[in-house]
C-alpha cells in the first residue's frame, strides 16, 4: 500500500467521523416543546427590531426546524403583521 492510499483512507475516515458528528449533535439538540403563542410574540418582537435574521435564528433554536422551514413561517408572520 502506497503512502497516498493510506492518506486518502485516513482522509475518507476523517470526512465519515465528521459527518457522524454532526448527526449525532443535531439528535442530541432537541427543542423542548414549544409554546406556539410565545414563540409568535418573540419571532414578532424580532422582527419589529428590523432583525429578520434573528427572528429565523430563534425560530430555529426554538423548533429545530431547518433554515428554509424558518424563513418561510417567519416571511409569513411579517406579512401578516403588516
Amino acid at each position: 500500500m502506497s503512502t497516498l492510499q493510506i492518506a486518502l483512507i485516513l482522509g475518507g475516515i476523517g470526512i465519515m467521523l465528521m459527518i457522524v458528528s454532526v448527526v449525532l449533535r443535531r439528535r442530541q439538540s432537541v427543542p423542548e416543546p414549544v409554546d406556539e403563542v410565545v414563540l409568535l410574540h418573540e419571532v414578532t418582537q424580532e422582527l419589529r427590531r428590523g432583525g429578520r435574521t434573528a427572528a429565523v435564528r430563534l425560530y430555529r433554536r426554538r423548533t429545530g426546524a431547518g433554515l428554509l422551514a424558518a424563513a418561510q413561517v417567519v416571511d409569513g408572520i411579517e406579512k401578516a403583521g403588516r
